[in-house]
């Protein structure tokens, strides 16, 4: 048993590494910052190695997301800023006040990355880290200036080199390929949870879990487009494997819908009154779709075979479940018959697009590695000016949001670069360090994270001190060198306290090697991080802070008024939508904002939140799943029908749009900055007749907007 049991959870670790190559990142750290060291120890230039492994480290937190020419152009830009900032740090750190003002750039500039997401996050550590242990270690002799610079230079060549390495022998795809399989994973757990909603008696938890994993559903798709932003019809059909990619992406986005409009459906169900014949069909049947989903995310990151077998075998077993139940006698209770009924329709659409995604994958063909499909005439332009310039302009782009966040950043870890300077804290850059680390949009986050980080470094320092008591010869030590590397990036984004143990457990090993480690260094450094990381608390605190009880209503508002949008596209447009996805994505992006905003406003300090924000927020979700409904059932017309919307029907719909337009006129005292353009289109027609499911879906959303609106007067 104990076998199987370590083979199960081998087989789970390197599938999760298939969806999050954290372990290959972590060894392309090791190798980049280990091999340095083992030459330095070597050669006795271990000083000048310590210099190349930092600039190496520091340039592989960078993350290889995205194609080859972005993950090219986002080393080259590590490597960029590692020498530009460490030659900063080198001509500043002999004097107080240039450090101080340089810091000040430094924190801005650093943050500004940081918010951007994991495609610059990367970016800032290159930025900051190297700035502040250049500017601790100053050089005054030009011989000794470009001395270093060279270190430097050779330490930021060494990770891009190696990291280009690695890309070329991947499947070109493979990364869009990884983004996509994450869509259907999270879409497998969406599947889950609401599978298990129908078997809570508690109407309101269930209900709250749902909406968490259809917002990491939302998220995914959303991480998809920040590397991938073509669609379908904007891709070139010659480029054969991106076009099919692109068409299962919106496979998987259309299941999504779907699978969430089955979850509306199960709040119909009493399942406890269901005979448990039925019962046990209704879990099976969700329990195929979850297995069916989760081997199809596999078959598209693995392209194995055997997983594409497994898939369809879900897929038939799922058909068959579905049979079996409508052929079943269905309840009496008129309401959970219609809302089976409707689960098992949306079983068949969801069938259907399963099999297009598995054909959509087969279609793709052989996804060759880097090398053989990337030509050197096609890496020429990897570094075009128009990729710099737009970068730059999502930089500095900035909103009075990320500006508060930046100039918060910058000012604390100026104050804590001046505490160190000032007093001459004996490795007193860990303070402005710690609180570039910790320091983080939201007051709750910074707090999180600086517990973990102060908890992190405190063991890691005591577990590091009794590792070196320990004999050992110097191959050990390199070998748990090696492996802390490989940890800290493992644990970096699964468990934060780990990761700085980790890192503390790193230095211990590197000072121990240059034989100027002493249990009074840890000492220092734990007791800095303990300073940075609490003037890192209070400045989110009182320092410029971000509060969601303010930010709260504006989202709200936002996501009123794209849902507005998406109603006035969807009932007034003169022909109906075809490119109906792009408002469905667009909404769901502002009702996960607004989702996150009030989980952050529900964890601040201070007096009894207000649950009313609640009713709204899953009011509006309501809203949003009421028009995807209806764009789904107009989708599975074989051509659209004949005529507009009957007399009755407009008078409804004209109905729903009245009390849309009364909302927008409160959206001003939740957001008095938010622009609308109220329309003024009460005498179009819609362009389709709406069918009987399509009338439910207009009934239940003009409850929706009811409500919203009685909610809103509160």
């Amino acid at each position: 048993m104990s076998y199987l049991s370590s083979y199960k959870r081998l087989n789970r670790l390197i599938l999760d590494e298939s969806f999050e190559p954290l372990i290959s990142w972590g060894l392309r750290m090791a190798l980049s910052g280990t091999l340095p060291i083992i030459w330095g120890l070597a050669t006795g230039r271990f000083s000048d190695a310590v210099w190349i492994t930092l600039t190496a480290e520091a340039i592989s937190w960078v993350e290889m997301k995205g194609s080859f020419a972005w993950r090219v152009r986002t080393l080259l830009t590590g490597a960029a800023l590692a020498i530009d900032f460490s030659l900063l740090g080198l001509l500043t750190g002999f004097n107080i006040w240039l450090s101080v003002a340089g810091m000040f750039v430094v924190g801005y500039i650093a943050t500004l990355l940081k918010n951007i997401g994991d495609r610059a996050s990367g970016l800032a550590i290159c930025v900051y880290l190297l700035y502040i242990i250049c500017n601790a270690y100053p050089e005054t002799n030009i011989a000794d200036i470009k001395h270093r610079m060279m270190l430097i230079v050779i330490g930021a060549i060494w990770p891009v080199l190696v990291g280009i390495a690695t890309s070329l022998l991947k499947p070109a795809e493979e990364p869009f390929r990884r983004q996509i399989a994450l869509i259907w994973r999270a879409i497998g757990e969406l599947i889950e949870t609401i599978s298990k909603s129908g078997s809570n008696k508690n109407a309101d938890t269930p209900n709250e879990d749902v909406y968490v994993k259809e917002n990491e559903v939302r998220s995914a798709i959303d991480n998809s487009y920040e590397f991938y932003r073509r669609m379908a019809h904007q891709v070139n059909q010659k480029d054969h494997s991106q076009y099919q990619l692109t068409l299962l992406r919106k496979s998987a986005g259309l299941v999504a819908v779907n699978v969430i409009a089955m979850g509306e459906a199960m709040e119909h169900i009493a399942v406890h009154d269901l005979d448990e014949e039925l019962r046990v069909k209704a879990a099976t049947l969700f329990s195929a779709m979850r297995e069916a989903v989760s081997r199809i995310s596999v078959f598209v990151i693995t392209l194995k075979p055997e997983e594409k077998l497994l898939a369809v075998s879900h897929i038939n077993r799922l058909k068959k479940l579905t049979s079996l139940i409508a052929d079943y006698p269905l309840p009496e209770n008129e309401q959970q018959t219609r809302a089976i009924k409707r689960i098992l329709q949306l079983t068949g659409r969801t069938v259907k697009l399963m099999e297009h995604a598995i054909q959509r994958v087969e279609h793709m063909g052989t996804d060759k590695p880097v090398y053989r499909s990337y030509s050197f005439l096609k890496t020429l332009f990897v570094l075009k000016p128009k990729y710099l310039v737009g970068s730059l302009r999502v930089l500095f782009n900035s909103s009075s949001f990320t500006t508060r966040y930046a100039l918060r950043s910058a000012i604390a870890a100026t104050i804590a670069l001046f505490i160190y300077k000032w007093f001459n804290v004996d490795h007193g850059y860990w303070m402005p360090f710690s609180v570039m680390i910790v320091i983080q949009p939201y007051f709750g986050a910074t707090f999180r994270k600086a517990i973990d980080r102060v908890l992190g470094t405190v063991l890691g320092g005591i577990a590091g001190s009794l590792l070196l008591h320990v004999p050992a010869g110097l191959h050990i030590k390199e070998g748990i060198l090696f492996l802390t590397f490989v940890l800290m990036v493992y644990f970096a984004r699964k468990q934060y306290a780990v990761s700085a143990f980790v890192i503390t457990l790193n230095l211990v090993l590197l000072f121990n090697l240059e034989m100027a480690y002493n249990d009074s260094l840890m000492i220092t450094r734990a007791i800095c991080t303990v300073g940075g990381a609490l003037l890192a608390v209070v400045a989110g605190f009182a320092l410029l802070p971000t509060w969601d009880k303010k930010w709260l209503p504006s989202h709200l508002a936002d996501a009123i008024y794209f849902n507005y949008e998406y109603f006035i596209a969807t009932f007034y447009s003169d022909a109906p939508i075809a490119n109906w996805t792009k408002y469905k994505r667009n909404v769901e992006s502002k009702n996960s904002n607004v989702f996150d905003s009030f989980n952050r406003y529900m964890e601040e300090p201070g007096k009894e939140k207000s649950e009313v924000y609640y009713d709204l927020i899953t009011c509006n979700v309501r809203i949003t799943r009421d028009l995807n409904n209806i764009h789904l059932e107009q989708d599975e017309k074989k051509m659209a029908q004949s005529g507009s919307a009957s007399a009755a029907q407009q008078a409804k719909i004209n109905e729903c749009l009245h009390i849309f337009n009364s909302i927008l006129k409160q959206l001003p005292d939740l957001n008095p900055a938010i622009k609308m353009n109220i329309s003024a289109t009460l005498g179009a027609v819609t362009p389709f007749m709406l069918d009987e499911t399509q009338m439910i879906s207009l009934e239940k959303l003009a409850i929706e907007l009811k409500a919203l609106q009685d909610d809103l007067g509160k």
